[in-house]
């Protein structure tokens, strides 16, 4: 016979749906956030280059192109650095959500497994009484 099940029951399948998809959100975000560290890298690493080739006199339009080249690098790194920001700050949100959605997974099953037992007791207290008691003098 198959076991009806509580609301409970349906209760964690729902949760366990809405987990997944956190955890699925959470790998997207971790993902991106480990490129913007690299892309983070990478940036510091072309100033750095860039810093190092300040050798003897240059030409004003050298001066000008660096000028706006090393502009352009600051621009793209604090670019970068508020996206990361941004996304760790989502991410520490993230994990909080699916830390409170995993308690009440493992609360919803406790609860349902705690009906099915009092279900089954009472069954067995039914089948009991139903069942006829021989008298043995």
């Amino acid at each position: 016979m198959k076991e009806k099940k509580n609301i409970f029951d349906h209760l964690t399948l729902k949760k366990k749906i809405a987990l997944s998809k956190k955890h699925r959100i959470s790998d997207e975000l971790s993902s991106e956030s480990s490129k913007n560290l690299e892309i983070i890298k990478q940036i510091k690493e072309l100033q750095l280059q860039k810093n190092e080739l300040k050798i003897g006199p240059r030409s004003a339009y050298f001066l000008k192109s660096d000028s706006w080249y090393s502009e352009k690098l600051a621009e793209e790194l604090q670019k970068t650095e508020t996206k990361q920001k941004f996304i760790e700050k989502e991410l520490d949100e993230l994990r909080k959500k699916i830390a409170i959605d995993y308690r009440n997974v493992t609360r919803a099953k406790s609860k349902s497994r705690e009906i099915r037992k009092n279900e089954e007791i009472i069954r067995e207290n039914k089948r009991d009484l139903l069942t006829p008691k021989i008298n043995k003098l």
